[in-house]
């Protein structure tokens, strides 16, 4: 699953788990509908769903983010006055904070995230191959290449029909002017290797080229998702 589909799963289900908590809505304990404690949802759940929220807030957009700091202002709120126009209010901001996710107002938010992840497989492939297992690092090493690849598509409204393998994502993307004619021929060579490892034929590189690999495909990365 993409990660910007896990991240809109996770804000859907703190919505939904929003309904939950209404369940446990009940009015009184107050002398007037104008106390705090006359409208109110129960404090556990409530706090709970609030950390929550907070915490996708904070990963998604940062502590700086007008999205994080207007929900944390609500939160202090939470234990104290968990009343329905608090949570209500709240959610709203949840609601906002999801729509400008999903309809790609933060394009640097997504990049980081991106990047983010690029860098856990690369990571875990400089594991592989320092453990002698130098052809599966080949492999995720290539794979983390081609969907860096077909983000800079997306991300350049580029359209190729079904699903496109390196090589003429690579032809695009020099083409369209995202890097020049001497990146062009690292990725195509780049992508030989990867074609190599991905069908088994591991007598035709060795773990120097792959250390190589790795090395270029960090660097590509980072020029372009960091």
């Amino acid at each position: 699953m993409r990660v910007d589909q896990k991240i809109l799963d996770r804000f859907q289900h703190l919505i939904d788990l929003e309904t939950e908590l209404m369940k446990t809505r009940k009015k009184g304990g107050g002398q007037d509908m104008y106390n705090p404690w006359y409208d109110y949802v129960e404090y556990e759940m409530a706090n709970q769903w609030g950390i929550s929220c907070l915490h996708l807030l904070r990963r998604v957009f940062g502590e700086d983010s007008d999205h994080y700091s207007r929900f944390n202002e609500k939160f202090p709120d939470f234990p104290k006055n968990r009343n329905y126009q608090t949570i209500k209010q709240t959610l709203g901001m949840l609601k906002a904070a999801k729509d400008d996710f999903e309809n790609g107002y933060l394009f640097e938010t997504r990049t980081l995230i991106q990047a983010e992840v690029f860098d856990d497989l690369l990571e875990h492939a400089e594991h592989l191959l320092s453990n002698g297992y130098y052809q599966p690092a080949a492999v995720i090493t290539g794979a983390v290449l081609e969907d860096g690849l077909r983000k800079l598509c997306e991300r350049r409204g580029i359209t190729l029909t079904g699903k496109p393998t390196i090589d003429p994502m690579n032809t695009a993307l020099a083409k369209d002017g995202a890097y020049n004619s001497l990146v062009q021929k690292r990725v195509t060579m780049l992508a030989d290797l990867r074609n190599k490892a991905a069908h088994g034929k591991f007598s035709e590189f060795s773990e120097d080229d792959v250390k190589d690999m790795l090395a270029q495909v960090r660097s590509f990365m980072e020029n372009h998702f960091s």
